[in-house]
């Protein structure tokens, strides 16, 4: 007797096939842009903490810097030079802080200025001898403190003093024009990563009273 094999030649249709494609394909790009948007999100979050930090070392050392500040002589400003023009922002004088002797040279200003972004730098230039009067030939030493500040807007510097009860603002100032105030504003905007193209710019503020005004 023989036996007969009975054969199951049902199976997968090419319409199936491409069905299942699609929702496979469709399912990949979803995923892609999930994570693609999710490692955008850690990129500027990542980007921004580093931006913060920045910015609230700076001012912390700026701070420190500007209430040691000192006169070079007696009668003198404490201020040198004050320009709130972001083409040329710029804030100088002379501060006891570090371990070397009598007083440094501060200079904060604006470099390496492209569109509508600066880099904020410090030159630090220790005192030519230990006793006065000070001088301050020797090189500096050149540091970059925040990258890719936003210009336009608020100043970066200003001074500030009150008279009659009114404010007086100083935007412009040097040892021809002396520095005549008490307090100096600092506005920092950065840009966490301009290629990430983040909505809103860090901003930090201080108003520094100057101790030994």
């Amino acid at each position: 007797m023989l036996n007969q094999v009975r054969t199951d030649e049902s199976g997968i249709s090419l319409a199936e096939v491409m069905v299942a494609g699609a929702i496979a394909s469709i399912i990949a790009t979803a995923f892609l842009l999930i994570f693609s948007s999710f490692s955008r999100n850690v990129s500027l979050e990542e980007a921004r903490a580093g931006a913060l930090n920045d910015v609230q070392q700076a001012m912390t050392d700026l701070t420190a810097e500007l209430r040691q500040a000192v006169p070079l002589a007696a009668g003198q400003p404490l201020i040198e030079v004050l320009n709130a023009n972001w083409a040329n922002a710029e804030l100088i004088f002379h501060s006891d802080r570090a371990d070397a002797p009598g007083p440094e040279r501060y200079r904060y200003y604006v470099a390496n200025c492209s569109a509508a972004h600066c880099d904020l730098m410090r030159d630090l230039t220790v005192a030519d001898s230990a006793v006065a009067p000070w001088t301050f030939t020797g090189a500096p030493n050149t540091e970059l403190i925040v990258p890719n500040l936003l210009i336009g807007g608020a100043p970066l510097f200003r001074g500030t003093e009150w008279s009659s009860g009114a404010e007086v603002e100083t935007t412009d100032c040097d040892p021809t024009t002396p520095c005549e105030f008490s307090l100096v504003q600092i506005i920092m905007r950065a840009d966490p990563d301009p290629n990430l193209d983040a909505e809103e710019p860090l901003r930090v503020r201080q108003d520094v009273r100057l101790r030994n005004a």
